[in-house]
């Protein structure tokens, strides 16, 4: 009886309501179309990862908003393929983490657009690589880094703190899906409406070697205030230790993997003349782990010094996708402009145009919030 109760709650709550009828397109009366440009990658399911978390409508003050994302490349940005990157076209660009916009980014034509883009209104919200990209560059001098300065937006005054023999590493060494630990971050009392109602808290994000981000002080006449949305609570070389491995006769370990970002902005907002900026190191798109510990182990176990050393994270329970999709959709909300969405995860029911939102204080068993599979 009480498994048939709750399924008949479920599917009260996955009917449409009469509000969810027939979307309204950009600028039309009784819905706004948030329009999302999302930057390609070399890798295609990064991007695809968070056109999946933008895949969201809701409702503010009366007011219906749905967001609608296209992925674009380096010829929209460049204006020689529609969509163009314009005001026309999109209210907000996305750069998720990758390599790919640190190489069409050293074009100053690209800069420029995107630059502009922002500037005359649009919005930016950048993840890891994308965060790295918008800031005011690494204060490295004679390493990689140095080189990547080249393609800098400068939109946001910050520096990044982010190695390639510390941080980078856990992007490096990663073994993909089951790589990336979890770090936890804490939410700034910053009075900023991307974390209204989370103020105070920690929240679990998956690291992939994402920056830790200072204040620059740079001289940016364009730069607003840089808001600090969250910071790392935990060091990932502590959460997840790393090492350098060499062979001498049999693999051991050569150093440790140090990072220093605790204590330094995981996530901040800022504005560039008239767009608004929001940044983040890790990854919300992506869903973190519960328990479970590192482990590294070498890509061919035979091939003696002709291999390398990656790492799992292992043990632990997976949450569901969605479990931090809230902060991109509200961070996306914000630089629109627009009204913001409800804070914590949320469930799209299939096939239905209604939501239902799990709140931080959950009247749903911790299994619905979290558990969906483990390692």
């Amino acid at each position: 009886m009480e498994r048939w109760l709750c399924l008949a709650c479920l599917v009260l709550l996955c009917m449409p309501a009469p509000v969810a009828q027939g979307m309204m397109m950009h600028g039309d009366a009784g819905g706004v179309e948030i329009r999302v440009a999302i930057y390609t990658s070399v890798i295609d399911e990064y991007a695809r990862e968070v056109e999946r978390a933008l895949d969201y409508a809701w409702q503010d003050d009366g007011t219906r908003y749905e967001i609608v994302s296209s992925i674009i490349g380096r010829r929209q940005v460049l204006g020689r393929e529609t969509p163009l990157l314009d005001a026309s076209s999109f209210d907000v660009l996305v750069i998720p983490g990758s390599g790919r916009p640190y190489v069409d980014a050293a074009d100053p034509r690209w800069r420029a657009a995107v630059r502009d883009f922002v500037a005359d209104g649009g919005g930016y919200m950048g993840i890891c690589g994308g965060a790295n990209l918008a800031s005011m560059g690494f204060r490295e001098r004679w390493n990689v880094n140095a080189v990547l300065n080249v393609s800098t937006l400068g939109i946001a005054n910050v520096w990044v703190n982010d190695q390639q023999r510390q941080e980078w590493q856990y992007l490096w060494k990663a073994n993909w899906e089951m790589g990336m630990p979890p770090v936890d971050v804490s939410i700034v009392d910053s009075g900023h409406p991307v974390f209204a109602g989370w103020y105070g808290m920690r929240r679990s994000m998956r690291y992939g070697g994402g920056p830790g981000m200072v204040p620059a002080g740079a001289g940016c006449e364009m730069c607003g205030p840089v808001v600090p949305l969250a910071v790392y609570a935990e060091e990932p070389m502590e959460v997840a230790p790393l090492h350098f491995w060499r062979w001498r006769g049999g693999w051991e370990i050569a150093a440790n993997v140090t990072t220093d970002v605790r204590g330094q902005y995981a996530a901040v907002a800022s504005t560039f003349g008239n767009g608004r900026v929001a940044l983040f190191g890790p990854h919300p798109e992506k869903p973190t782990w519960f328990g479970g510990h590192v482990e590294e182990f070498p890509v061919r176990p035979r091939a003696g010094p002709f291999t390398w050393f990656i790492y799992n994270w292992s043990n632990g329970t997976l949450s569901s996708p969605s479990y931090n999709w809230w902060m991109l959709r509200r961070a996306v909300a914000w630089t629109a402009g627009a009204g913001m969405p409800p804070a914590g995860m949320t469930m799209r029911c299939a096939g239905a145009g209604d939501w239902l939102v799990v709140a931080k204080r959950r009247v749903l068993p911790l299994s619905s919030d979290v558990v969906v599979g483990s390692a």
